[in-house]
């Protein structure tokens, strides 16, 4: 029996060791003291966490380091300065941009769509300068804005005719090569493909209006 006990205390894991780092602890307080003004409470509470783990163990895990490493960067008075001079640039023509992206997204989700939900929602939010980036200047979006500029083709109380085509698709297919009267037109453009901005239009002979997109519509004869 006594020999059994001997042996499971023989195969125990060891303690984890503790070890001085002083290079890390003075990066972790060389970081909390550049960023007292700027940091949230969570920030503020974290690197106090992990500034007492790196006096004692002289290490972080792996989770710990990589949300250390974002705070870090966040706190850089370089790109302190990049996001000052971002915010001070900020514009009603970027805003309006911002704002047709987050519509666009909205409308066709899910990518980038809490976002969506905060621009839309929060008139003060000014969001960084890559989020601004990555949702406005990719090609999709800049489609649908160029579309959007483009301005619609038909105007209300204007005439046109259904496509009679296989492509033309929703309601507007049962009256393919019939002419309809413009009742109303989207303002918005919330697609990237042309000719996708929605129209309400009345088909001739009909009482019942149905919805159709532009690129499904032609000029009447």
């Amino acid at each position: 029996m006594g020999h059994y006990f001997k042996s499971r205390n023989y195969h125990r894991k060891p303690r984890a060791q503790k070890q001085n780092n002083p290079e890390l602890v003075a990066r972790i307080e060389k970081t909390a003291a550049r960023g007292t003004s700027v940091m949230t409470d969570w920030e503020r509470n974290f690197l106090g966490s992990i500034l007492d783990s790196a006096k004692v163990w002289g290490r972080l895990t792996a989770k710990q380091h990589g949300i250390y490493q974002n705070i870090e960067n966040r706190l850089d008075p370089a790109n302190i300065a990049a996001r000052q001079s971002w915010n001070d640039s900020w514009n009603e023509e970027k805003r309006a941009a911002i704002i047709f992206a987050a519509n666009y997204y909205k409308a066709n989700p899910p990518y980038f769509s809490d976002a969506a939900t905060r621009i839309l929602n929060d008139f003060s939010y000014v969001p960084g300068e890559k989020l601004y980036r990555k949702m406005v200047e990719n090609k999709y979006v800049q489609r649908a804005i160029q579309h959007a500029e483009a301005g619609p083709l038909y105007t209300v109380g204007s005439m046109a005719t259904v496509r009679n085509s296989e492509s033309v698709g929703g309601s507007a297919r049962m009256y393919r090569g019939k002419d309809v009267i413009v009742l109303e037109v989207e303002e918005k453009v919330t697609s990237a493909v042309k000719g996708a901005r929605i129209y309400k239009v009345l088909p001739v002979g009909s009482v019942t209006p149905i919805e159709t997109q532009e690129r499904f519509l032609k000029k009447k004869r």
